[in-house]
């Protein structure tokens, strides 16, 4: 909200509206953490025992009465800070916290006076709409400072104060809770604690990782929403109304980019029964100082030995200061968790040294599944026929069936064959159980938005049968009270397909954490948002050409775009080591205008964009795909910010590149700038040549296979490199067939036919030529 700027008086700050003034984020420096990184016995520094802060500090670095004193570098897991442009024998004196708070306290009573006036204004507007209204607790200052304001705001019997017990607490916070408890000894106290500890879920789902943060909505989120409910059943025993909460949390703007774009209230966007009030959201950490200090609010101990934030003994998202902080204050309480990681994960290391170094530099945080850690494992196994899948599933925790009433009305039909019911679709399925295992065989159902949905919820309940642990997340988000897990069961009454149980990837937090494998579709995150969210414009394209090697640091183009484009060019083969190919000179020849040059550099594409590949082997022709169903197409593996830069680059270039409308891979339907759906007609009139490159091609994928049949070359599959021009283009046998006699006829040494009125449709291909042969020719 405000700026600061040292006051030498009192040795803390002064907030200013002046937008000169220093902008960092700040936090008080104890008498603790200076003793922790040893200033006294390393650099002569003289430090008072005291309550009050002593300096400040910018980050990592040591603000004394406005003067650089000290700055931390490094540090982590194992390893101690080192200190670097110190200032030795300095005499310390406490910060004069008194008078700082009377300098400050105009500006601050007007941002405290705007912000008890926000939370009784929300009160009253949501006072008819949601149950309950509770405080979201953690003990640290963000959620302190909270809960003074929301108690000052209003009346005392309006809210409870739910503390979540994630049990990965230090005990410094444990004290820091019942500290708050006297504080306001008048309000409703709860605590929420899942009915298992972390030490138990970390080693039967897996550690948390930053892509795996399955963590908060076992630990945190979902024990509160439980709590809420039982709380609500006991003061309102005979409500009809449906389950809706608001919550006052400390969310703030200063934290993160993400939680910037917050708004200050919300609904459902985080939970379906909760809305979000964050009134604090404005607010930076030298107000919230301010603030606990002019009213005697709490410290938690963690911040007087120099962690910037109260949180778990162990989180994936922790900095290494962090980590460094309390591993070493705090030793024994971060050893349990530390030893599942160290134990639980699958990478071996030539001494204790090394796996020290992973650990510390972050290597657990970055696992997406369950490969790299020792319980994982693929307890389902998807197998494509051509007209069928199969789902084979081992080990699974529960029956196949027993969540499939989520998705619609099952009945079985005779001993193994079952139907299912979803909106207007109903499908029919075999299964076979025996001792070791389930198979399901399901028909491969004709793409529309209903089956494609289906298919989708189908997958999640079978995923959440077999690799459910009862963690009560899924009960806590129906909206409808319809889900009833105990540690040993599920029950599932009264659901109306609301689908929010099942609506995440593999549906399954357990899921997404232990499997191994994805969806199949051959790419990794890296691949796939290699475009820096940037698709293969004409424009850009035409203006390479015209620059040449001067491309590279155009004005005209932004760094990012620049780099997005570079990926597209490689891929496309129209450079190399950003110098151009012989085949992007031919393209420049050919001129952007050309069907051919886009045609070329499509079939590039589909062998060396994953994006583009997922595209041509996903996408059917000739039906309209909304953004959600691509999605869902991509499948569970990435997360969904990785699914949405990689359609973004994907939509930006069928929009802005004559591959769209000229050789008919996508036409799209637009809602102002946006892109809500395409449809991927097929190109109507191919282009011979490219027809032939894209033969040539084939034969390179296939092990050099130069001679085929026209059925074999349309034969495609996920598990055939190597792709068909029907694949690629949308092109089919009967426009392909008459191309290929032209070519025959036109080009004999590239190309002979063998076509005897479809009994006998032989392809040969010279073995001496190369599709580069081809591009010469066009």
């Amino acid at each position: 909200m405000y700026n600061y700027e040292w006051d030498l008086e009192t040795g803390g700050y002064i907030l200013t509206t002046r937008i000169t003034g220093v902008t960092k984020e700040v936090r008080p420096v104890f008498a603790e953490e200076l003793k922790f990184l040893e200033m006294n016995k390393k650099y002569g520094w003289d430090i008072p025992d005291c309550e009050e802060p002593i300096m400040w500090a910018e980050g990592r670095r040591y603000m004394y009465r406005g003067e650089l004193v000290a700055e931390a570098v490094g540090g982590g897991l194992y390893s101690m800070p080192v200190m670097k442009s110190v200032i030795r024998n300095l005499s310390l004196k406490p910060v004069d916290l008194q008078t700082m708070v009377l300098k400050n306290e105009n500006l601050m009573n007007g941002l405290v006076q705007r912000t008890l006036r926000f939370v009784y204004d929300t009160y009253k507007k949501y006072e008819d709409k949601v149950g309950i209204f509770y405080v979201a607790f953690s003990a640290g200052k963000d959620s302190m400072v909270m809960l003074d304001i929301v108690q000052r705001a209003l009346p005392h019997d309006a809210f409870v104060v739910i503390y979540g017990d994630t049990t990965m607490e230090f005990n410094a916070t444990y004290r820091a809770v019942d500290d708050a408890k006297k504080r306001w000894p008048q309000l409703e106290w709860y605590t929420a604690r899942a009915p298992f500890d972390a030490t138990e879920s970390w080693q039967k789902v897996g550690y948390p990782a930053r892509r795996l943060r399955w963590c908060c909505s076992v630990h945190k989120t979902a024990p509160s929403i439980q709590k809420l409910r039982d709380i609500y059943r006991e003061k309102y025993p005979d409500s009809n109304k449906p389950f809706k909460v608001m919550v006052f949390d400390g969310i703030r703007a200063e934290e993160s980019d993400a939680r910037a774009g917050y708004a200050m209230v919300s609904e459902g966007n985080k939970h379906a029964v909760q809305a979000n009030c964050s009134p604090i959201h404005e607010w930076n950490t030298t107000e919230l100082f301010i603030y606990m200090f002019a009213n005697n609010i709490p410290v938690n101990e963690l911040y007087r030995y120099g962690s910037h934030r109260v949180g778990c003994i162990l989180c994936p998202m922790a900095s290494e200061w962090y980590e460094c902080v309390l591993n070493h204050v705090y030793p024994e309480e971060v050893k349990p968790l530390l030893n599942i990681v160290d134990n639980s994960t699958k990478k071996s290391f030539g001494s204790r040294q090394d796996k020290e170094r992973y650990l510390e530099s972050g290597g657990w945080k970055s696992r997406v599944g369950g490969k790299d850690i020792v319980i994982g494992e693929n307890k389902i196994t998807e197998i494509k026929k051509s007209n069928r899948i199969l789902y084979v599933i081992k080990n699974g925790n529960y029956r196949w069936d027993k969540w499939m009433a989520t998705v619609g009305d099952l009945v079985k039909t005779s001993e193994t064959t079952y139907s299912i019911s979803y909106h207007e679709l109903s499908m029919e399925f075999d299964v076979r159980v025996d001792e070791s295992s389930t198979l399901l065989t399901i028909p491969v159902l004709i793409k529309s938005k209903i089956s494609i949905r289906f298919m989708y919820l189908f997958k999640n309940a079978l995923y959440k049968a077999a690799y459910c642990e009862n963690c009560r997340e899924c009960m806590a988000e129906c909206a409808f009270g319809a889900l009833t897990i105990t540690d040993n069961d599920i029950q599932i009454k009264g659901c109306r397909h609301c689908e929010s149980c099942l609506d995440s990837s593999k549906g399954c937090i357990v899921a997404k954490s232990l499997s191994i494998t994805g969806d199949g579709n051959n790419m990794s995150a890296s691949n796939i948002s290699r475009y820096q969210n940037f698709g293969f414009r004409q424009e850009w394209l035409e203006l390479y050409f015209e620059l040449g090697d001067a491309f590279w640091k155009n004005d005209r183009m932004g760094k990012y775009m620049i780099i997005g484009f570079k990926t597209w060019l490689k891929e496309a083969g129209i450079t190399e080591n950003n110098a151009i190919t012989v085949l992007g000179t031919k393209l420049n020849e050919l001129g952007v205008d050309m069907p051919a040059t886009w045609g070329i550099i499509f079939t590039k594409l589909a062998y060396n964009s994953p994006i583009i590949n997922w595209y041509v082997r996903k996408v059917d022709l000739n039906r309209e795909i909304t953004n959600d169903e691509m999605k869902i197409l991509l499948g569970d593996f990435y997360s969904p910010t990785v699914k949405k830069n990689a359609l973004s680059s994907l939509k930006e270039t069928i929009r802005l590149s004559p591959i769209g409308c000229l050789i008919g891979q996508g036409k799209c339907e637009m809602k102002g700038k946006v892109i809500t759906s395409i449809t991927r007609y097929g190109w109507q009139e191919p282009d011979s040549l490219v027809m032939l490159y894209t033969l040539y091609l084939y034969a390179e994928h296939s092990d050099s296979l130069y001679s085929f049949t026209l059925s074999e070359l349309m034969d495609d599959s996920d598990e055939r490199e190597a792709m068909s021009p029907r694949l690629i283009f949308g092109v089919d046998a009967e426009i392909l067939r008459p191309i290929l006699q032209g070519l025959a006829h036109d080009y004999p040494d590239y190309i002979q036919v063998d076509f005897n009125n479809n009994l006998m449709e032989n392809i040969f291909l010279n073995r001496d030529k190369k599709s580069a042969d081809i591009a010469a020719l066009l």
